[in-house]
């Protein structure tokens, strides 16, 4: 119904192209899922609202790797800059800026990851407390732990998943 041969978007490509966003929307929606039941159901001393930064951190390096060209990491020759050569904000050559938001959005990625699975041994496996020694909430730390992880994955299936094809060509 949705990919017969008359549909202008049949291409394998294309085909493609719509079932990573799928996924990647859906693996995004069930992470903030499982760290809003975990808002919910938990008090400030049992999980603290600052351990889901990192969450957010990802969240937003989703978004941002999303705008990230591919032509703006691997050609070498200048692509149109949003910001002109006379700017005090950005004074490199447009890829150059690519590249390196790039390599920082990946760099809090991985950080982010690191820092969610530091939160859950040093809070809910290691501590002295009995109230974070029982199962159910450890799910909080767990929850957490995997919240990161599923959008660090989402992220990385959003970026290398897709294939470019001529219609998204700058």
């Amino acid at each position: 119904m949705f990919f017969s041969n008359t549909d202008t978007f049949s291409s394998n490509i294309k085909k493609r192209n719509y079932i990573i966003a799928f996924l990647t929307g859906t693996i995004t929606g069930i992470a903030w899922w499982i760290i809003i039941d975990i808002l919910v159901r938990s008090t400030e001393h049992l999980f603290a609202r600052v351990y889901i930064l990192p969450g957010i951190a990802i969240t937003l390096m989703l978004i941002i790797l999303h705008f990230i060209p591919d032509t703006g990491i691997q050609m070498n020759n200048e692509m149109t800059n949003i910001f002109n050569g006379s700017s005090s904000l950005c004074c490199c050559i447009s890829t150059k800026c690519a590249r390196l938001l790039f390599f920082l959005a990946f760099l809090i990625i991985f950080s982010a990851v690191i820092s969610s699975i530091w939160i859950f041994i040093a809070n809910y496996v290691i501590t002295d407390e009995i109230d974070k020694k029982l199962g159910y909430i450890q799910w909080f730390g767990i929850g957490n732990m995997i919240f990161t992880i599923s959008l660090a994955i989402a992220t990385l299936l959003s970026r290398f998943g897709r294939k470019k094809i001529d219609s998204m060509t700058i």
